[in-house]
């Protein structure tokens, strides 16, 4: 069986791993591919009625596991993210800003080991975060500050981008950094006074490049709160810095198709073992993902610190469906391979009914086929988790029975894994 790249890396915003030959041949490939990872311990992120658990689970393929008298409630004012990090687990209360580092118990549950105020130091209680290396994680948030002419009236805005490296495992802020994200000419038109970069997520490293997605929306739309304003309809872009150093800070753009490239809570980008970005493209306005330009969901390439123009991929088109088919991010397993989560435009709203469903893919082959897993509401899906050389992640459909899912990178099957709670009772992530 081919050796799979697991999640564990990718999330690794992609860092190039290098080798040396016994004769030190600088030819030798940058990115080699790891054994398959194996693990016998697991955590799973569970959420009760706006309630965020996490548990612990030997396995992902059998047995069952219930969040009732068991695990660790989170701190979550409106959300918790989580990254996995060596022997800790790392909680981020989107709505207060703190970072919390867990460590498993012996009794299913986890300890509070320290915990830090990271959305302090970029200017938001709603920071986002991802891990960079085995010792850096990002912090990151976009200040937009209004410029109003003599009469008050907003005429443009000024978009800026905050960094910070928090140092792990002591949990400690290393250096704070600003970039003024510039408006594309493509983003000035339309929209009110333009459509402006209110949002960066996803970033990926590879080589001497850092690629942050972009998320651009009509920011003086008084009615609607972001994300849900409408979005610009026109190209692609990713903001690009040189790394570590995160200077020659630039916008690149493309054609190929349309909407945010941020991604939402899964990854909009991944690095494949030959350094190349693949970046899945995502659209929605008001309530429902805007598909009134015909818009597609898209697979693209990076590379060199540009997208590569002789390159795309067609995910809507490849499925055949006689639905359109939407994204908000991706998992990738290894060698061209990965698992979509898809929604139905034709099953519901794609925030409040089980109208997704999961796509296996191939970026290097361009194919995608949709399996037949239950629909499931897979909008705020975190992470899945590749390991023992298969891919898993939950299927929690809204009032129905919930299992982690076990996928075959091999072939397009699958089988019923872990059994969990079901009812009203939503699975956000594997780790």
């Amino acid at each position: 069986m081919k050796k799979y790249l697991s999640l564990a890396f990718v999330f690794l915003f992609g860092f190039a791993l290098f080798s040396c030959s016994d004769d030190d041949d600088n030819d030798s490939n940058p990115n080699p591919e790891p054994e398959p990872e194996v693990r016998d311990n697991f955590s799973v992120l569970g959420v009760i009625e706006g309630a965020y658990y996490l548990a612990q689970t030997e396995s992902l393929s059998e047995g069952t596991l219930s969040f009732v008298n068991n695990g660790t409630q989170l701190e979550a004012d409106q959300a918790a993210r989580i990254i996995a990090s060596g022997d800790y687990l790392y909680s981020l209360n989107y709505g207060t800003g703190l970072l919390t580092q867990l460590k498993a118990n012996t009794n299913g549950g986890y300890d509070i080991v320290k915990e830090i105020n990271a959305g302090l130091s970029v200017g938001t209680n709603r920071p986002r975060f991802k891990l960079a290396s085995e010792d850096i994680i990002m912090v990151y948030n976009v200040t937009v500050e209004p410029i109003k002419d003599q009469d008050d009236n907003i005429i443009d805005n000024t978009c800026t981008l905050r960094l910070a490296s928090v140092s792990i495992p002591d949990l400690t802020i290393a250096n704070l950094n600003e970039f003024v994200i510039p408006q594309s000419d493509n983003a000035k038109q339309g929209g009110t006074i333009g459509y402006h970069p209110m949002r960066v997520d996803g970033p990926v490293i590879s080589e001497d490049k850092i690629y942050f997605g972009l998320m651009h929306m009509d920011m003086s739309d008084p009615t609607t709160p972001p994300p849900f304003r409408k979005p610009k309809q026109t190209g692609l872009e990713t903001l690009v810095f040189d790394y570590p150093s995160l200077t020659n800070g630039t916008v690149v753009e493309s054609s190929v198709a349309s909407g945010h490239t941020t991604g939402y809570r899964a990854p909009s980008m991944h690095v494949d073992e030959e350094g190349d970005v693949y970046q899945v493209n995502w659209f929605m306005s008001g309530n429902s993902f805007d598909l009134s330009a015909g818009d597609k969901t898209v697979i693209s390439r990076l590379r060199d610190g540009v997208y590569d123009q002789a390159y795309s991929f067609n995910v809507s088109e490849a499925l055949g469906l006689s639905t359109n088919i939407a994204s908000v991010g991706w998992f990738y397993v290894g060698n061209g391979i990965g698992y979509m989560p898809i929604q139905l435009e034709d099953e519901g709203t794609y925030y409040n009914s089980n109208s997704w469903s999961v796509a296996k893919i191939d970026v290097y082959n361009k194919t995608a086929v949709k399996l037949d897993v239950p629909l499931s509401g897979l909008f705020s899906y975190e992470n899945g988790v590749a390991a023992n050389e298969m891919f898993y992640m939950a299927i929690s459909p809204i009032g129905g029975e919930s299992y982690v899912y076990e996928f075959d990178p091999e072939s397009n099957d699958f089988t019923q894994g872990l059994k969990l709670d079901g009812g009203n009772v939503v699975v956000d992530g594997v780790y």
